[in-house]
């Protein structure tokens, strides 16, 4: 559950646009792995993917929810906690945000990118966690709502 972390930060985001965004991400570990997939925010939804069909699709729609990329019939719900919690009320406040934010043993470092006027990388080290998140390739558009269905997948276009 250490990418899921990051999750509500990324979710947080799309709290004060409009329209969708659809961008891949990297994260990299501390210990130099990485994971990658792809991220779809519209209208407060979430979707955030991973390529690996052994890790899984987490979903926002009113709730949190895990889905396996290798069996999709199986759907979890997930509870908040509290570095989640932390993560939404810093990011409820995008695009006016800090470059840095502290609360008991979180540290979060958000770099935004040039390029889109959107979140280039995002940092986190706690005693949970340490990775950083690179969004690249971000495109703002419409997102179909169909996307954001944990008990009905459809592929990203």
């Amino acid at each position: 559950m250490k990418y899921f972390y990051i999750l509500i930060f990324l979710f947080c985001i799309n709290k004060s646009n409009s329209s969708g965004i659809k961008c891949n991400f990297e994260e990299v570990y501390q210990d130099g792995s990485i994971q990658s997939g792809i991220l779809l925010f519209n209208d407060s939804l979430l979707r955030y993917q991973y390529f690996d069909k052994q890790l899984y699709t987490i979903i926002y729609n009113k709730d949190y929810f895990i889905v396996k990329n290798d069996n999709q019939e199986i759907v979890n719900r997930i509870d908040k906690n509290e570095i989640l919690d932390e993560l939404s009320i810093i990011i409820s406040n995008f695009p006016k945000i800090k470059n840095n934010y502290t609360k008991k043993d979180i540290k979060i470092t958000i770099e935004n990118s040039s390029d889109n006027n959107f979140i280039k990388r995002i940092s986190i080290n706690s005693s949970k966690t340490n990775l950083s998140i690179y969004l690249i390739d971000c495109d703002f558009k419409d997102i179909s709502t169909n996307h954001f269905q944990p008990f009905l997948l459809t592929n990203i276009d």
